[in-house]
């Protein structure tokens, strides 16, 4: 999954997404440890294709230095496939609304990055904002669909059609927390004894004792437990984390409605008690990312969306910083997994690239994509920038950023095949050599247990009209009971009545219709 340098993601981010990933599948195969992929076989000739721009819309933190990356991509792309690259970097905290905005009023952009849980790929699918993308993919970029397992590529087909592109990246969801080593060791806490979420509450209070400058727990919209780590409270998401209609774990049949569920309940009663304790920021439900919180290394512990933690790494013989210093390199954390790997359909989905069903030049932009998934250099650039200024190499597949250089996304899991991506401070020193770090990751997605509806896809379209009052209802009241700023006893009674009037029953019915016909189609 998205290593917590997206602040999970991713998210990283998330980070952001939190802090915001081929294996061996049956028909497309990718060797655990094979080799980077190779391209540039499958683009036409350059002479033979008229010169295009192309707009490209991503999220990230901002980058006084996006121009000079512009450039320097564009230098590499424009002899491969003639085409001008425009990068469109939205600040995290605007760029669903944003996305909105563009796709709502028909504007002909290129590409753009979605997910399943972020800038909804499955709603937008669904609104007709994607192009289908199978014979641009089979025409011009077979060498990308040969690098990303079908287990990927089964997750963002909408009706048997595939309209996104998805990174191939560390994708299983394994679950725990992130915590300062400084803070661990300073304190003498036990942080490999957790076993639950709710374990964690002495940790914070030591932190909210004694540490008036941290942040005890890290929460914004982007890293929200429940809706980010569903696992971690015995479910699973069909569709995307939001929308009501989840899987028990060990129950792969029945839809039911994960706002209703003991889980959610108590879990949003000790997030009141930690938001009134002051572990959280005062305005945790209106905080869209916490970049700059990361950056400046005031988080005490964090929600971790953890594929390898610190303690597989010490087995394998490898020495990690830890994922916080993935936005600080002067912090280092402990990151310890409790949630066993699982890999779902919403985490093969977790970040994927599509091209606008308005884009002028879709034959172009898939070009595009097939370098961002198969050329190392373009890839490198786009994620790193430049070297010399961004950068610095101290191996063949190890850099070391440059402080305060302009250009710093830590975002490899964004863009094309992570296969592809140099190393850095955040990765375990040793993990480049024989690419023993790549080869634990792609190992982890091979074997990780696959969840009970790993493939499925929910088809919003004929629940569009609900989806969007549910949508309203989450935006108007989710963040506020499950950051704990309000008290869920007066508040979640009137959430789960919302949602009822919102249409969610017909969401989980419909949910449940096309379980049913995917679970017979198996058989």
């Amino acid at each position: 999954m998205l290593k917590m340098r997206k602040g999970l993601g991713i998210i990283a981010a998330l980070a952001i997404v939190l802090a915001g990933c081929g294996t061996n599948n049956s028909n497309n195969t990718a060797s655990p440890s094979a080799a980077q992929p190779e391209g540039g076989e499958t683009q036409p000739a350059q002479e033979t294709l008229k010169p295009v721009e192309l707009t490209y819309y991503f999220p990230g933190s901002p980058q006084k230095d996006l121009q000079t990356v512009e450039d320097a991509l564009n230098k590499l792309v424009q002899p491969k496939i003639n085409a001008t690259v425009h990068l469109k970097l939205i600040d995290w905290g605007a760029y669903e609304e944003k996305m909105k905005v563009v796709m709502g009023s028909g504007e002909p952009f290129d590409l753009a990055w979605t997910a399943s849980n972020f800038n909804n790929y499955f709603q937008n699918v669904a609104n007709g904002a994607y192009a289908p993308l199978d014979e641009l993919i089979d025409q011009y970029a077979p060498d990308t669909k040969k690098g990303i397992p079908d287990m990927f590529w089964n997750a963002v087909k909408v009706k048997g059609e595939i309209y996104g592109v998805p990174v191939f990246q560390q994708s299983t969801a394994g679950y725990g927390y992130i915590i300062q080593k400084a803070v661990a060791d300073k304190y003498n806490l036990d942080w490999k004894s957790v076993k639950q979420l709710s374990d964690l509450t002495p940790f914070l209070e030591t932190v909210k004792k004694n540490e008036p400058n941290l942040i005890p727990w890290e929460y914004s919209q982007g890293v929200d437990p429940f809706l980010t780590a569903p696992p971690m409270f015995g479910l699973e998401t069909l569709g995307d984390p939001k929308t009501p209609g989840d899987l028990y774990l060990n129950d792969g049949g029945k839809v039911v409605n994960q706002y209703e569920t003991p889980e959610f309940k108590e879990y949003v009663t000790m997030m009141r008690d930690w938001f009134s304790k002051g572990y959280m920021r005062k305005d945790a439900s209106t905080l869209k990312e916490t970049s700059a919180d990361r950056k400046a290394g005031k988080n005490a512990l964090q929600l971790g969306q953890i594929d390898i933690d610190t303690l597989a790494f010490e087995q394998a013989g490898l020495e990690a910083t830890g994922r916080m210093s993935n936005s600080n390199k002067d912090v280092h954390s402990y990151d310890f997994q409790f949630v066993k790997p699982l890999l779902t359909t919403d985490k093969a989905a977790a970040t994927i690239t599509a091209i606008s069903a308005n884009s002028p030049n879709k034959e172009r932009a898939m070009m595009l994509l097939n370098l961002l998934n198969t050329d190392k250099e373009i890839y490198n650039t786009l994620v790193w920038g430049v070297e010399g200024k961004h950068y610095k190499k101290v191996s063949e597949n190890r850099i070391e950023t440059i402080t305060d250089s302009g250009y710093q996304t830590f975002s490899p899991w964004e863009f094309g095949n992570m296969r592809l991506t140099y190393l850095f401070e955040g990765d375990p020193k040793g993990g480049e050599v024989d690419n023993k770090f790549t080869n634990m990751w792609v190992d982890l997605n091979t074997n990780a247990t696959a969840s009970n509806a790993l493939g499925f896809v929910f088809d919003f379209t004929p629940v569009k009209t609900e989806k969007a009052n549910v949508d309203s209802v989450i935006d108007e009241l989710y963040y506020a009971i499950s950051s704990g700023s309000v008290d869920p006893g007066k508040y979640l009674p009137q959430f789960l009545e919302k949602l009822k009037d919102a249409g969610a029953d017909t969401i989980i019915a419909e949910k449940q219709k096309q379980l049913d016909a995917w679970i017979a189609e198996k058989q």
